[in-house]
């Protein structure tokens, strides 16, 4: 019998409001950590706290799969993980990447751009467009305990009490975020050139053909001479004057996303399109999680850019 799970994004709920309310903070406190809108679609029911409320699909991957809306300019604080690996796609709009203990430095991806940043470097994401946009994260650990690794700089600390007053900073410590990143919590610096090669660019990306679909890869298991986690460089195959942008991970295989963010249906002479029986329809924003039995194996894919 097939195990598959769908989190339908149009039935999830954004954490905000929720969340804040039982920590008893301000809406606007809690999306200043988390972004303006925060729809969590595949998360560990072993993990508690904000990871693990709610989720679309509950299911022990080690990993957490989350859709974020973002107002323009809008984006979390500058914050690091320390035993997780956070993944970004760009679903609709561009997205600006900063990093650094400050962060100095920044890079552009585009929708369907993908960035994978190295653990414990200092990062933020905002919506680099004048409109509202979505992007997809994805944050990889081996144990419940790896997702208890966020920390914020004392900058968000100053800012949450001059915004909204004291007893606000303590309120979020109670769940297990830190404020010490870069101070007491040692963090890694990347370069420019080193980031930009964590970098996917959907555009420069090779269309594989797999049963009639058009696959592009965007990550794959680490192996050796090729870029890992950590941003070390080694020999390895370069894709359009660059390292690809491999990632090392333990568990099964990385996701994959087909043509512009989905799967391509291959059209038939008469004009008509062969449509997958396989799996069950999903619309835009869904994620669906295929059990070790089915064909595909067992992964969360992304789907069509969302409707929100």
């Amino acid at each position: 019998m097939s195990n598959v799970q769908i989190a339908r994004f149009s039935e999830i709920e954004s954490q905000g409001p929720r969340f804040a309310a039982e920590l008893d903070l301000p809406l606007a406190a809690y999306q200043k950590m988390t972004a303006e809108e925060f729809y969590l679609l595949l998360s560990s029911p072993k993990l508690g706290g904000p990871f693990a409320t709610d989720p679309g699909i509950s299911d022990d991957q080690g990993l957490v799969a989350a859709i974020v809306k973002c107002s323009p300019g809008q984006g979390p604080y500058l914050h690091a993980h320390y035993n997780t690996l956070e993944n970004f796609v760009a679903l609709d709009g561009s997205f600006r990447i900063t990093w650094g203990d400050m962060g100095e430095n920044e890079t552009i991806i585009d929708p369907l751009d993908m960035v994978s940043v190295p653990r414990g470097v200092v990062r933020a994401f905002a919506n680099a467009t004048d409109k509202p946009a979505h992007i997809m994260a994805f944050i990889r650990g081996n144990t419940p305990e790896d997702f208890a690794d966020v920390a914020m700089t004392p900058a968000a600390a100053d800012d949450l009490l001059q915004t909204f007053g004291d007893g606000t900073v303590d309120k979020i410590r109670e769940i297990g975020w830190r404020f010490d990143a870069s101070v007491d919590a040692p963090t890694a610096r990347v370069s420019p050139d080193t980031m930009e090669a964590q970098v996917a660019r959907f555009a420069r990306l090779t269309a594989k053909d797999a049963d009639g679909l058009a696959t592009y890869a965007m990550m794959a298991r680490g192996r050796p001479g090729h870029l890992r986690d950590d941003g070390a460089r080694g020999r390895g195959s370069r894709r359009c004057g660059r390292p690809r942008p491999l990632c090392e991970y333990s568990g099964n295989r990385a996701g994959y996303v087909g043509g512009a963010g989905r799967h391509h249906r291959q059209a038939q002479p008469d004009g008509a399109h062969r449509a997958d029986h396989r799996h069950p329809r999903r619309d835009r924003g869904d994620a669906v999680a295929l059990g070790h039995g089915d064909p595909a194996g067992r992964h969360v894919m992304p789907a069509r850019q969302p409707g929100r």
